[in-house]
């Protein structure tokens, strides 16, 4: 069990990493990609200490529209996550206390094709970062040992340069909020988790756009088979209220509402000092949202005793 608490820094790592597609605001991703808790034990906080952590992916995705057919668009997305992970050791409500930090990186090349109008087809790029992370407080409580749960909060600051005239942009002039809740069984050499948030966000100042709330699930069923851990990792994406238009922005009009379901593969492991986690994963399922295959990389390493 000490070996899958050395790994639960990663489990708190979340990156935006999608250009936006028909549902929500076009050109805005959402506050993280879906299944961005794959492969690692969400119910429970790392031992106390300070981490450093990243989340590297690589994503080939297809625009798809409502009935799942190919609506124009291609992305080949780069995207790390880089997070400051605090464990104090302190408890809150009988529960271990953590906060963190996360910046996104995105590098996105698009093209656009038909069924798209003439004005809006061709090729863009763009490196930008998008929408910081603060998570005040996240809480994990130890129910029986080695079984965990979790909840916590994160806000979504609007930090990077938004322009809605732009077809891609690593985020938006709004703010979201989520809470999330996690459970972990990390008993008799497995670990299987399951993590569930909801987004909300609030209406963008430039556009009078509002995205509908969401709700994104991530599963783990990875077993130890003597020095790495290797399993089966999914994840669920459903947009649950519609988008809501009050300005003249994109002809007023909005996305219909977005779904993902993607499956894979998760192997673990510790290098050193590192722990390592790594998933490959595609999607089953997409309406009108970006889908496909990808690539997934999560490192965390102690940098030290908590402060």
């Amino acid at each position: 069990m000490k070996k899958h608490l050395r790994g639960i820094a990663a489990c708190l790592l979340a990156m935006s990493a999608a250009s936006g597609a028909w549902a929500r605001e076009p050109g805005v991703p959402t506050a993280v990609p879906a299944g961005n808790m794959m492969g690692l034990p969400a119910g429970a906080n790392p031992p106390p200490g300070l981490y450093f952590n990243s989340r590297s992916g690589m994503w080939d995705a297809t625009l798809s529209d409502g009935q799942g057919k190919d609506a124009g668009q291609d992305n080949k997305l780069a995207d790390t996550a880089l997070q400051l992970l605090w464990v104090p050791g302190w408890q809150v409500l009988g529960g271990s206390y953590r906060a963190l930090l996360t910046l996104p990186l995105i590098s996105n090349d698009q093209s656009r094709g038909a069924p798209f109008p003439p004005p809006l087809q061709g090729d863009s790029s763009r490196f930008t970062q998008g929408s910081v992370e603060i998570s005040p407080i996240g809480l994990s409580w130890q129910l029986s040992p080695g079984i965990f749960a979790s909840a916590g909060i994160s806000v979504f600051a609007p930090v990077s340069r938004f322009d809605p005239a732009e077809s891609i942009n690593g985020g938006g002039d709004f703010w979201t909020i989520s809470p999330s809740v996690g459970f972990s069984y990390l008993r008799d050499g497995w670990n299987l988790s399951a993590h569930a948030a909801w987004y909300t966000s609030t209406e963008n100042e430039t556009t009078d756009y509002k995205s509908g709330d969401e709700i994104m699930v991530n599963l783990t069923a990875l077993r130890d088979m003597g020095g790495f851990s290797l399993g089966p990792v999914a994840y669920w994406r459903k947009q649950i209220s519609d988008d809501r238009n009050d300005g003249a922005f994109y002809g007023g009009s909005t996305g219909g509402r977005a779904e993902q379901i993607g499956l894979g593969l998760g192997v673990s492991s510790r290098v050193n000092m590192v722990d390592v986690n790594l998933n490959i994963t595609d999607d089953i399922r997409s309406r009108n949202t970006l889908g496909g295959p990808r690539v997934w990389l999560n490192l965390s390493l102690p940098l030290g005793q908590a402060l």
